[in-house]
């Protein structure tokens, strides 16, 4: 008899979302690196007899029923989830998980902390985290969770049951993976890149990178790729040396690749010879690919992770980011990796067959993994996303940027005027007004793509949009202004 198993994932790794799809409906969570082990998750439990499906991060508790009558269990993959900006997700994911009557596993969370684990910063949240893992407790055997620094951080709050078993990213290979590291990396290889755009640094090295290797930078939040689908500029007033800015480089020259599913991205980094910087799943998929990689660890939850897996990385906190390529590549030292890499992944199968789940790697389940592996290969994903706008004018690309910006302004304030639109009166007909805003601002976001597809007439017509936009915008806002007025009735 096949089962249903219910997964918190954006999207499943089968769907293929282009760019533009991807920047407007977020099935990343706002960073790629949760496709990598989100796939790895989704695989894991992809068995001869089980369906895994997303459910496109929507949680709460009021869907616990339908879920309990429609599916034979919950998978829960975390990533940062102690974290005072998902505190609210987390106090919505422990309703729905109280409410639970189905098979439930928890696989792996981690805790936001600094490189020296001090958990002061998330003092304010711990009565949400308690109750969360109070209520993981009743449903599975353990905590599991990404490293020592959250063990540790759980284990103060009065919680023993936890168990240390990394990221479920690095069971996508199976337990036999490892990463040979060639003995020289000579200048002109290809190597990948990625950076912390809320806190850059390591610019010598970049700067090294470009200078003396094929580099290609691997963004992974979603407002560079707005940047690169529409030439915005949400970061501004760091060192031009950096990809933050349209004028780079990366961006000119067509170089950066914003990766948009799991499988293409672990692909091409079979294409590089080396990985670095502080995003770590921007180097796992390297590592995933066999390729090595450094992870500058910037923080506690990069570091204890990188720690448990043996993935070679430096501390910030002890000493300085190196200067050359050369410096982080003679560094990346795999022989831990390799050693415990069988040894690591068993301790998370043990885990899953103790709460009565099963694996993709059981024995057994080889045709599972084949068609598994079968599948993948029959979708048809898009090429990851480049700069568009290289032969546009500069003048549309500026246009194209603040429309952009406008319409993510109009978007954030329909947002907040939706629950004052499902309890509020329409005497005034604003109701039907602010659908129909909608539908026009859809269709105008239509014309300026198709704008940029064709080149043609670009500057008379992007004037044109942009004069309706901006009546569509006075027209929000005085939808807005007369709830607002209404409600203080």
């Amino acid at each position: 008899m096949s089962k249903r198993y219910l997964m918190r994932l954006g999207k499943s790794p089968f769907e293929a979302f282009d760019g533009f799809d991807t920047l407007d409906r977020n099935p990343i969570g706002r960073n790629n690196g949760n496709l990598i082990f989100g796939m790895a998750a989704h695989k894991l439990f992809s068995t001869v007899d089980t369906k895994v499906e997303a459910n496109r991060y929507k949680i709460n508790g009021s869907m616990a029923a339908k879920v309990n009558a429609e599916y034979d269990g919950f998978i829960l993959p975390l990533a940062n989830a102690f974290r005072p900006g998902f505190e609210a997700e987390l106090a919505r994911t422990t309703d729905f998980i109280e409410k639970l009557t189905i098979p439930f596993l928890m696989l792996s969370g981690g805790a936001q902390l600094p490189l020296d684990g001090d958990p002061s910063g998330l003092k304010k949240i711990e009565p949400t985290v308690k109750r969360f893992a109070k209520a993981v407790l009743e449903k599975s055997s353990a905590l599991t969770v990404r490293g020592e620094l959250t063990a540790d951080y759980l284990k103060s709050l009065g919680f023993k049951d936890v168990i240390v078993v990394g990221c479920p990213s690095m069971t996508m290979n199976g337990r036999g993976h490892r990463v040979d590291r060639a003995d020289s990396l000579p200048p002109g290889s290809a190597v990948a890149y990625n950076i912390q755009t809320n806190n850059p640094f390591g610019q010598q090295v970049i700067i090294d990178a470009e200078s003396n290797y094929d580099a290609t930078y691997m963004p992974q939040d979603l407002a560079t790729l707005e940047l690169m689908l529409w030439g915005t500029a949400p970061y501004s007033g760091y060192d031009r040396e950096l990809p933050l800015e349209r004028s780079h480089p990366q961006f000119m020259n067509s170089k950066a690749q914003f990766q948009l599913d799991a499988p293409t991205w672990i692909r091409r980094m079979t294409e590089m010879k080396f990985s670095f910087g502080p995003r770590i799943h921007g180097n796992i998929a390297a590592i995933l690919a066999g390729t090595p990689g450094i992870v500058l660890a910037h923080d506690g939850r990069t570091l204890e992770l990188s720690k448990y897996h043996g993935i070679p990385a430096i501390d910030l906190t002890t000493e300085e980011c190196p200067d050359t390529v050369y410096e982080l590549y003679e560094r990346a030292d795999f022989s831990e990796f390799n050693r415990g890499h069988a040894e690591r992944f068993d301790k998370l199968s043990d885990f899953i067959h103790e709460n009565g789940f099963t694996h993709i790697y059981d024995p057994g389940q080889e045709r599972a993994l084949a068609d598994y592996e079968a599948g993948l290969a029959a979708v048809d994903f898009p090429s990851p996303q480049t700069s568009l706008w290289l032969d546009s004018r500069p003048e549309f690309v500026r246009m194209t940027s603040v429309l952009q910006q406008r319409y993510q302004t109009l978007k954030k304030a329909q947002k907040t005027m939706k629950p004052r639109r499902d309890s509020a009166d329409d005497s005034g007909g604003y109701e039907e007004r602010i659908d129909e805003l909608e539908k026009r601002l859809a269709s105008a976001e239509a014309k300026v793509q198709a704008m940029q597809a064709s080149g043609k007439s670009v500057r008379g017509k992007a004037a044109r949009s942009e004069g309706k936009l901006r009546k569509l915008l006075n027209l929000s806002a005085g939808a807005r202004n007369f709830l607002v007025k209404r409600d203080r009735k």
